[in-house]
């Protein structure tokens, strides 16, 4: 018997405001086309967080995700929006963080918070065996996390489910004081490791040898999509935007399964 493809997953990283790359970007990967409309199917498109800030155009990054959502789901596919750390200082009204000027803010602020608690917004997700954050859970996070669920192995997918129930009730409760919001020292914070908003790419790899699975990342910014040695982290953020020479490249999980960085002329 011929083993069944699975449906494709593709992943864009932090677009900050650049509308016309991430746009541009999703027609190459024939998921929409130029009418903006969806055409994956019943792919799933992960958007990794940070679609704010540095470029003039993040709430219309904003619109066609939304519009792309209702799209898909309608097709069978799925657009997973998750929060990145711009995101996060909003949700916190760390304002100095965003370049929106203070009525967008506001109004963007009101908005993400109904989209976080109708689930339209999430903090992590699980697929083809990895987990997908915004900067990734360190070695000094997932004890905390298995502790928590009570497991000496939980899965990815329980992983995932814990996270996004933590940062249901921080948002609902707008308490912020979980570790999966830790910000360290090496991004000016004050905690010895960083949460999943705010690890700098470089104590991920360093220390990720020792957790028992593989992760996709953003926020810190490659250049272009780099695997580490050990094949456990993926990390997508490019520099999308304009103001960093606009950087054209995704990661697309393919029918079989495997990870593939895509160029896009």
């Amino acid at each position: 018997m011929a083993k069944s493809k699975l449906r494709k997953v593709y992943v864009i990283g932090d677009a900050h405001g650049d509308y016309y790359s991430f746009s541009a970007v999703l027609i190459s990967a024939g998921i929409m086309d130029p009418e903006l409309n969806w055409r994956g199917g019943k792919s799933t498109l992960v958007q990794i967080g940070d679609i704010l800030d540095r470029g003039d155009s993040p709430l219309e990054i904003d619109r066609l995700l939304d519009v792309l959502a209702l799209q898909a789901k309608k097709s069978g596919g799925r657009v997973v929006r998750l929060v990145g750390n711009h995101e996060l200082e909003i949700l916190r009204k760390n304002y100095f963080i965003t370049s929106l000027p203070y009525f967008q803010i506001e109004a963007f602020r009101k908005k993400l918070i109904r989209g976080i608690l109708s689930g339209a917004w999430q903090a992590a997700f699980s697929a083809r065996n990895y987990l997908f954050t915004h900067a990734g859970v360190c070695d000094g996070l997932y004890p905390v996390l298995k502790e928590e669920i009570g497991l000496k192995k939980p899965s990815l997918s329980k992983i995932a489910d814990h996270i996004n129930d933590v940062f249901y009730d921080a948002v609902k409760n707008e308490s912020y004081h979980h570790a999966i919001f830790n910000v360290s020292r090496l991004r000016g914070g004050k905690d010895r490791y960083g949460g999943i908003f705010w690890e700098d790419l470089s104590s991920l790899i360093k220390e990720h040898s020792y957790l028992p699975y593989k992760q996709v990342v953003g926020h810190t910014r490659t250049g272009k999509i780099v695997r580490s040695e050990d094949g456990k982290i993926l990390a997508v953020d490019v520099g999308m935007e304009k103001v960093f020479a606009g950087k054209f490249e995704y990661l697309e999980f393919n029918a079989e399964g495997n990870p593939e960085a895509v160029g896009v002329e």
